[in-house]
C-alpha cells in the first residue's frame, strides 16, 4: 500500500508482467517474470546482486527446449549444495522460481513440464 489518500487505497506493483527474452539478458528494475524463448543455444542471464537484493523473486519459464544459465555461480539448486550456474533443464514448459537470500539466488520452487503431479 503506498497511499490511502481520499479513502481509495494506491498498490504499489510487486511484480512486472512476463517478458519474453530472445537472447542473453540481464535482469532489470522491476523485472519479475521471465519467458526463455532464445533457440539454437542455452541462455545465459545475468542476476541481479544477490547482496542488495535479499527477498526478491525472480521466475523463469521456458518455451525453447534449451537450458537457462546464470552469468555467474550463484544460483543454488533445490536440493541444497554449493552455488552453479544450472537455473532450468533443456525442456519445454520448465520453470523455477528463484529468492536472494542475500548471498546467492536460491531455488525455492520448480517443476518439470513433464512431471507428474498427484493429488
Amino acid at each position: 500500500l503506498t497511499s490511502a489518500g481520499a479513502g481509495v487505497p494506491t498498490w504499489s506493483s510487486l511484480t512486472s508482467a512476463p517478458i519474453t527474452k530472445t537472447a542473453d539478458f540481464t535482469v532489470g528494475a522491476g523485472e519479475t517474470w521471465f519467458i526463455n524463448n532464445k533457440s539454437g543455444s542455452t541462455c545465459t542471464v545475468t542476476l541481479p546482486t544477490a547482496s542488495t537484493n535479499t527477498g526478491r523473486e525472480l521466475t523463469f519459464k521456458n518455451y525453447q527446449a534449451q537450458t537457462l544459465v546464470s552469468a555467474s555461480s550463484n544460483v543454488v539448486g533445490l536440493a541444497g549444495g554449493a552455488a552453479a550456474t544450472a537455473i532450468l533443464a533443456a525442456s519445454t514448459g520448465d520453470w523455477a522460481t528463484l529468492v536472494s537470500d542475500g548471498t546467492n539466488w536460491i531455488i525455492m520452487q520448480a517443476a518439470a513440464n513433464n512431471c507428474l503431479l498427484l493429488e
